[in-house]
């Protein structure tokens, strides 16, 4: 029976056990070593019933050695806070240092974050694993490949499932519980293990806008045997398989359109990369890493949110005194579909009635790429001339314009209201100008040519 990846909680926030993610550097452990609680989650069945009822989770210890090191069990023992039950301390063995920021002694764990205090953001689960084969096409072919890794009937196995949203960092690591070197070891309460399989993501959480290209981060560290790789889609209760690459075969699959996978030979990254994205990409992404008999994966966010666009209609807005006007803010290229609109108004005079007789919207309408329109109507009340000058807005507020939202407005002038603009006196001008010029041709053609202006100055 393999346990479930998925962290699972108590309902209330007060039961929630975290011991912290600590670096000690007090004896007798060495300095460096990570601490973090945990949760052993395991099911549960009922009645001897084959099909588990329940999750039970007990508290969990994990403890991370720098790469490279081991410390003895019972020297480890002190470390232990009493709510922790016995076995349920787990020293983690990383050689590949895939938990941390790399293999040497400075390294500190990836999943930490900038601030070790900060554990409100990191989830920990340990689950029982159980080594078998995988049922999918494009791993099928692995157990019959040389290089299984670790023998199968070596020590107990379990998975430990590390998140950390806010340093953009999770892993996954299947571990083989190491024999205990003496009895000391073994009564001292601490199961130490050796990641033999780990999965991990750079980019649990993505975003992006349409049309755009996306790389979403996976890669692994394990055994030098054949591996093979699949990506899949959920969202909203339905699936699918993007990409699917077999190790044994040495081919892709599954594809599909737009869809890459970094494969380089030697090389651990198994990213995949998503062009000209649209809506159709967004929702989780679950990375699994196959090997005989072993398989562990990471899941990723992908959201999708385009900003919409916003005019407002009539532009300009001209109305008869006593008259009615009507506006529309349209709204259109947005998602996801939340969205909400709210009509202002802003004049030297104020009023103490409601400028606006009333709102309403359309129906929201959704097109071939996926994006959602619709319009805001507000109508406005009897037109008066102290009201010339008044700006009329719509603001918009969606996730993809930032807590600012935007504004479109639009000026009102009343017909009668006010006296020529600038741009109209301009206008005049010249209009005078040329009927000058015209008047003047007209005399001089009427008098024979001569220049009436110059012979009324000498009479």
């Amino acid at each position: 029976m393999s346990a479930s990846l998925a962290p699972v909680w108590g309902k209330e926030p007060l039961l929630f056990f975290l011991l912290g993610v600590v670096l000690s550097t007090c004896s007798p452990l060495e300095p460096s070593m990570a601490k973090l609680g945990c949760w052993f989650v395991e099911e549960a069945g009922r009645g001897g019933s084959v099909m588990p009822s329940t999750l039970s989770q007990r508290r969990a210890l994990l403890l991370l050695p720098p790469p490279g090191r081991r410390m003895e069990e019972a020297l480890l023992q002190s470390e232990l806070p009493p709510e922790v039950e016995h076995g349920l301390a787990f020293q983690l063995l990383d050689p590949s240092g895939t938990l941390w920021s790399g293999r040497d002694s400075s390294a500190t764990p990836l999943w930490l974050g900038e601030d070790p205090s900060d554990t409100d953001s990191i989830s920990c689960e340990i689950n029982a694993y159980a080594p078998q084969e995988a049922h999918v096409p494009w791993a099928a072919g692995l157990v019959g490949q040389k290089g299984c890794p670790r023998s199968l009937e070596k020590g107990k196995w379990f998975i430990a499932t590390v998140q950390h949203s806010e340093a953009g960092y999770g892993v996954s690591s299947i571990l083989n519980e190491e024999e205990s070197w003496n009895q000391n070891a073994a009564a001292s309460g601490v199961t130490t293990a050796t990641a033999v399989l780990s999965v991990f993501t750079r980019t649990p959480q993505l975003q992006s806008r349409l049309g755009q290209d996306v790389l979403i981060d996976c890669g692994f560290s394990g055994p030098a045997v054949p591996f093979s790789v699949e990506w899949r889609l959920q969202f909203r209760g339905a699936g699918r398989v993007v990409l699917a690459y077999d190790g044994a075969a040495q081919r892709i699959s599954v594809a599909e359109e737009g869809a890459e996978l970094f494969l380089d030979p030697g090389s651990s990254n198994v990213s995949l990369r998503l062009t000209n994205v649209g809506v159709r990409h967004e929702g989780t992404y679950i990375c699994t890493v196959y090997l005989p008999h072993l398989h562990a994966q990471q899941a990723m966010e992908l959201k999708v949110v385009e900003p919409p666009t916003v005019t407002i209609r009539p532009t300009p807005l001209s109305v008869a005194p006593s008259a009615h006007a009507e506006l529309a803010c349209e709204i259109s290229s947005y998602y996801p579909p939340g969205v909400s609109v709210s009509w202002k108004r802003r004049s030297p005079i104020e009023s103490p009635q409601d400028p606006f007789l009333e709102t309403w919207e359309s129906g929201h309408r959704q097109s071939p790429n996926g994006t959602y329109s619709f319009t805001s109507f507000a109508r406005l009340g009897a037109v008066q001339p102290k009201d010339h000058g008044a700006s009329y807005s719509c603001h918009v507020s969606h996730v993809g314009l930032g807590e600012a939202g935007l504004k479109k407005s639009v000026k009102l002038s009343v017909a009668g209201s006010s006296g020529p603009s600038f741009e109209d006196a301009i206008g005049f001008f010249l209009l005078a100008f040329v009927l000058f010029g015209a008047l003047r041709q007209f005399f001089k053609h009427a008098f024979g040519g001569k220049d009436t202006t110059k012979s009324e100055k000498l009479e």
